[in-house]
């Protein structure tokens, strides 16, 4: 009795040695290449339960995610020869393991081999630009250039860059004053130019206004006269139909006018003739 289940356990442990050794998992993150006797034999990308020979076939596992290559600084010169400092990343993944594999055999030495192509690209590539290129807008053209040389490289290596950036690019101390001195005397020429060109439109807004003001006026007293004529031409017509119609009435009305105008204030003082026309209507105080 002993005996069999001695028997049992060490043919169960048999079998589950034998299925460990003739069993691997990949996950949904890796892939892996499966080598026999270290020549490829396949390439696995399906997550789950796979087999393999026990002894004879071996399997490399390589991640399949994107990864974050975060690269040291690295101070390079413009076609200027002004130093920068550049801080750059890189995404990644591998593509092909196999090549990968064939060519580097492990991640460690791919990382590392793609810091090296991507520091000798920024190099080559901002060694042709000068530092005024590198810093302005320009640089967008200059990181396509650079992820353009890199994408080439890696892919012959099995792996394709998902993306390249610029973080950030820092001037050293003594590169910065000079600089910083031409950008300021850059931008005060274009504030100058644009400060010319606001005066000059303020002077050819203000000399219309200008214009437009005497325009107005002018025809305002042109309009005012006319009407002023207008007016003095019905009151002439008024009065001489007033003065057709009762010549008499008419020369009283106005000396009544002249009375009342000249003697408003009532300190008035006449130094007159008591025959004058001017107290005509005094004599008769009749009213004849």
């Amino acid at each position: 009795m002993n005996k069999k289940i001695i028997f049992v356990l060490i043919f169960v442990g048999a079998a589950l040695l034998v299925f460990s050794t003739a069993t691997y998992q990949i996950k949904e993150t890796e892939q892996a290449i499966v080598l026999k006797f270290g020549e490829y034999q396949r390439t696995i990308k399906t997550s789950g339960l796979h087999f393999k020979v026990p002894i004879m076939e071996n399997v490399v596992v390589f991640d399949k995610r994107t990864i974050l290559l975060d690269m040291e600084e690295y101070t390079i010169f413009t076609a200027d020869q002004k130093r920068m400092n550049v801080d750059a990343f890189l995404e990644y993944k591998i593509d092909d393991p196999l090549r990968l594999y064939q060519a580097l055999q492990t991640e460690l030495r791919a990382e590392n081999r793609l810091r090296t192509i991507a520091a000798s690209s920024i190099r080559e590539v901002f060694a042709l630009q000068l530092l005024k290129a590198a810093l302005s807008g320009e640089r967008v053209e200059i990181i396509n250039a650079i992820r353009e040389v890199v994408s080439n490289e890696a892919r012959a290596l099995g792996i394709e860059i998902v993306d390249l950036r610029i973080r950030r690019t820092d001037l050293p101390p003594e590169n910065s004053a000079p600089i910083f001195q031409s950008m300021i005397a850059d931008r005060n020429q274009v504030a100058r130019e644009t400060r010319a060109r606001g005066q000059e439109e303020a002077l050819r807004i203000t000399s219309k206004a200008e214009r437009d003001r005497t325009v107005i006026l002018a025809e305002a007293r042109r309009d005012s006269e006319k009407l002023r004529g207008e007016g003095d031409a019905i009151a002439s017509k008024i009065y001489a139909d007033a003065y057709s119609k009762d010549p008499e009435f008419y020369a009283f009305y106005r000396s009544m006018e002249v009375y009342k105008n000249s003697m408003k204030n009532g300190d008035t003082s006449m130094v007159l003739s008591p025959d004058s026309e001017f107290f005509k209507y005094f004599e008769n105080m009749g009213g004849n």
